[in-house]
């Protein structure tokens, strides 16, 4: 089994091609639209959800059989193999490595440069639930857990220490210190008063916190 790189990706722009109209075609485009990509969807038949979003002018539409070299014109960072056909699949992904795209192809046998996570997001937090294409069911069942144990107050936090980054950073130029003063406020009781739906207070203790760090003598 191949290794994976875990990363996060910029897609803001960078053209993403899915050549297939079905429901999985459906899901791909729609997590695709979600981070901002410019999308070419290839088929000859489009879910009706699919057709919608063309005729709003959200993706691009190629309403045509794929055709060797149409990958080429059209340079794609991601291409998505979703076709019913494995042996069309299996073109499309090699098609794709010839132009230094990376590729997925989404029958169980198809090969793969780049494959999705299961995710749970709480604001700008996302944890992602890879099994290497072990079982969808064990992913699924850890993401539930994972879901029991990190809720929407990570996400709250997640923001407030993203506006005090750049004041702390200015204000303390010793990363250890700031790491410590990042420790206290998760190792406070902030998480648990939001968790009880308390954000004036949380909110309070936590601005508490950055200026006594902030304001005392270094």
């Amino acid at each position: 089994m191949a290794a994976f790189y875990p990363v996060m990706l910029n897609l803001e722009g960078r053209v993403c091609v899915v050549v297939g109209g079905g429901e999985v075609a459906v899901r791909k485009v729609q997590s695709l639209l979600d981070v901002g990509a410019r999308i070419w969807v290839i088929s000859p038949q489009l879910h009706l959800k699919l057709a919608a979003l063309a005729e709003s002018g959200q993706i691009a539409v190629h309403q045509t059989a794929y055709k060797s070299g149409m990958l080429a014109e059209l340079e794609p960072l991601l291409v998505f193999a979703a076709t019913s056909d494995a042996a069309l699949n299996q073109q499309i992904v090699n098609e794709a490595r010839s132009i230094g795209a990376l590729a997925n192809a989404v029958n169980a046998q198809g090969e793969h440069d780049f494959m999705n996570m299961a995710t749970i997001e709480r604001g700008s937090v996302r944890i992602g639930v890879f099994s290497g294409g072990a079982s969808p069911e064990l992913v699924s069942h850890i993401r539930e857990q994972i879901s029991d144990l990190i809720g929407v107050e990570y996400g709250t936090l997640a923001a407030w220490l993203g506006e005090a980054r750049t004041a702390v950073q200015d204000k303390i130029a010793s990363q250890p210190e700031r790491a410590a003063l990042w420790r206290r406020v998760m190792e406070s009781s902030i998480l648990d008063t939001l968790r009880e739906g308390d954000i004036e207070s949380a909110r309070q203790a936590f601005e508490q916190i950055i200026q006594e760090t902030v304001d005392r003598p270094l």
